[in-house]
């Protein structure tokens, strides 16, 4: 395993409401690949709403729990910072300790990562798909329109993936 990868909610949700969590997988099976207490707390909260993708992202990632400075510096931060998502900012701290990346596809998130100097990987990723001829590009542009569908989102700077 070469490096631990923290998966923000949004990140695998938009995946999962595809039904494309292996290749999300197979794009970085060299690194472990996990989610934090507060990302699950708030998979379970869509589970809670009656969705039912949150089950298949459980099956992908285990859980990396905080340590005890981590758990500390997570809920200062939580004080401090009222813009970010429990789970974006648990997954920072647990980072800047250990020397993870995080992976979010939230725009402040990436933001907030670079500035405390935590290592990110943005949806940008998607290109080694094709790069790699794992997909073509048509296929990675048909997943980014069905992501961008299921997930009610836009993705903003699509055309930088296909430089």
């Amino acid at each position: 395993m070469d490096k631990t990868i923290i998966r923000d909610t949004d990140m695998v949700s938009a995946f999962a409401k595809i039904e494309r969590l292996e290749l999300l997988n197979s794009l970085l099976s060299k690194h472990r690949v996990v989610i934090t207490p507060e990302i699950y707390e708030e998979l379970i909260s869509a589970l809670d709403c009656g969705y039912t993708f949150p089950l298949d992202i459980f099956r992908y990632f285990e859980v990396l729990y905080p340590s005890e400075e981590e758990r500390k510096e997570y809920q200062k931060l939580l004080i401090e910072n009222r813009t970010l998502r429990r789970g974006e900012l648990e997954a920072m701290r647990i980072c800047r300790r250990r020397g993870c990346i995080v992976s979010s596809m939230a725009n402040a998130a990436l933001r907030f990562a670079e500035e405390t100097r935590v290592e990110t990987l943005k949806l940008h990723s998607m290109r080694s798909l094709w790069e790699s001829g794992m997909r073509s590009k048509d296929d990675v542009r048909g997943l980014m329109t069905e992501i961008e569908k299921e997930d009610n989102t836009t993705i903003n700077d699509i055309g930088r993936i296909f430089q």
